[in-house]
């Protein structure tokens, strides 16, 4: 799940941003499907060129090579900045000792004569004893917290271990290396050991995140491969650059910008409209081959579909929570209201998650602000979220969910259930009560880390065991065959329960 109205904790160059996402489905310019949603792979990477070289041109290299990182240089300019201004006790960082720093050597440096300066140099002395200064109650205050002190003078045994191969590396590897291809690796080796929510940003991360925006750049098609290898179109968005041109479910991508695309996989068509602006598409249909002009647009991603049904009852269908689906949520709820609508279907299955706000915008729809929508733990404790609403909703509720529903499907059901007594059908959900925080590293990319569960309202952490419905019910057999809303036995249920069948 992530945060829309994102918790931006910047650091050097870093930004992170709250997320909690199952890996999510995505679109993009040509939306890439397979047995998932699409895919779009980044239309630039970073590659290593290893160049040979012989070993005197090396060893001069290495005496060259400014990059090296000096731990114990940087640890004692800043331990002498701590001594030279404090007769505190602090710790050697080369050591790990305790010494302690004489009074009598604080000013032994300071020169009694008094120097002719002109108006220049006197601003220039101003600034950089400013500076001095500055830098003086800086280190006065680490060490007023020892810990942090610590943190910051002594590098531990394993980053110093890391810092050293990384120098050894650099220094010694027969060619030259991509030191950014290098950090890069060592994020994505210390983010394995984590959780298998923890990751660098690769293609389908990346897609995820276009598709949790709620829009992209592109023509608002669907792409699968059939078992001819065709690159069949099975989705046309409405207001699209393709639907406006006329291409259809069901056409086969033939050619793009005069490149013969049989055999290729679908990626190909999503990697060409990411790079291009105008696009040529020749489609075969029923053996006619017919081209198309097309120029990329703003594609908004609806995630929310709704109809009223018989008996009065709402039909919510929510994909995934991406920034826009709040919006699009309300519209409909509105609508359905409006239409005199007496109970509610919210149908959360195959949802995989979200922003965390977004729910949360959702969900204060529902209930006024003295209910508890779900709660976050991390190191410094247990936080409660609260709805901002101003009324609870008197109608009924049922949540239709699966295994697939996972994340902020799960904060909906779990909160609708515990807060407004609503009714869950279905199979259990998927169980993922963890938090990601995205980082961006310049110059390296992108990787999410977990950094807290989530709770239901009630306090219950749903991890691996997600949340069990009040009526377990399979998909039939019939719907698999051919899906249609006859066949779905859990709708069907649901319509049962409001109608107070059963």
């Amino acid at each position: 799940m992530a945060n829309k109205d994102v918790e931006k904790k910047e650091k050097v160059k870093k930004t992170p941003t709250k997320t909690d996402t199952k890996k999510t489905g995505t679109k993009t310019g040509a939306k890439k499907a397979t047995t998932k949603t699409n895919t779009v792979k980044k239309t630039a990477s970073k590659s290593t060129t290893k160049k040979t070289s012989t070993k005197p041109n090396n060893l001069e290299n290495k005496k060259n090579n400014s990059k090296v990182v000096k731990i114990e240089e940087v640890e004692n300019k800043i331990n002498k900045i701590i001594s030279e201004t404090s007769p505190q006790e602090k710790i050697d960082s080369k050591n790990a000792e305790k010494v302690v720093i004489k009074e009598d050597n604080i000013n032994k440096d300071i020169k009694t004569e008094q120097p002719k300066f002109g108006i220049f140099e006197y601003i220039l002395l101003l600034i950089i004893v400013s500076l001095i200064f500055s830098l003086i109650g800086y280190f006065i205050g680490l060490k007023g917290n020892k810990s942090v002190n610590d943190d910051y003078v002594t590098v531990n045994k394993e980053l110093r271990e890391f810092i050293e191969e990384y120098n050894y590396i650099l220094e010694n590897y027969y060619g030259n290396v991509d030191e950014s291809e290098l950090i890069s690796s060592a994020i994505k080796g210390m983010l394995s050991a984590v959780d298998e929510y923890s990751g660098f940003i690769d293609e389908e991360s990346n897609n995820d995140s276009i598709s949790l925006k709620g829009q992209y750049e592109g023509l608002g098609i669907g792409l699968l491969n059939d078992n001819k290898g065709n690159i069949v179109i099975v989705t046309v968005y409405e207001n699209s650059p393709a639907s406006k041109a006329g291409i259809k479910v069901g056409d086969i991508v033939y050619k793009i910008n005069d490149e013969d695309l049989t055999g290729q996989d679908n990626s190909i068509v999503v990697d060409k409209v990411a790079e291009l602006d105008d696009i040529n598409l020749v489609i075969k249909r029923n053996d006619e081959e017919i081209k198309f002009n097309l120029k990329k647009e703003n594609i908004i991603i609806n995630s929310v579909t709704s109809e009223m049904l018989e008996n009065n009852i709402g039909y919510i269908k929510v994909d995934l929570f991406a920034e826009n689906t709040d919006e699009q949520f309300q519209e409909a709820l509105t609508k359905l209201e409006n239409q005199n609508m007496q109970s509610l279907i919210i149908d959360l299955r195959g949802n995989r998650g979200g922003h965390l706000s977004t729910v949360k915008n959702m969900l204060s729809l529902f209930m006024n602000d003295t209910h508890i929508i779900y709660q976050t733990e991390d190191e410094n404790g247990i936080e409660k979220v609260y709805s901002t609403g101003n009324k609870d909703k008197d109608y009924k509720i049922v949540v239709l969910q699966d295994l697939s529903s996972a994340s902020a499907s799960e904060v909906m059901a779990s909160s609708l259930k515990e807060q407004l007594d609503a009714y869950i059908i279905g199979t259990n959900s998927f169980g993922k009560g963890t938090v990601q925080t995205l980082r961006k590293v310049e110059g390296i990319g992108e990787y999410k880390v977990t950094t807290m569960k989530w709770l239901t309202s009630n306090g219950v952490w749903i991890d691996t065991n997600g949340i069990t419905p009040d009526l377990e019910v399979e998909l039939s057999n019939e719907y698999y065959q051919n899906p249609t809303r006859e066949n779905d036995n859990q709708f069907q249920e649901a319509l049962n329960y409001l109608k107070g069948e059963n």
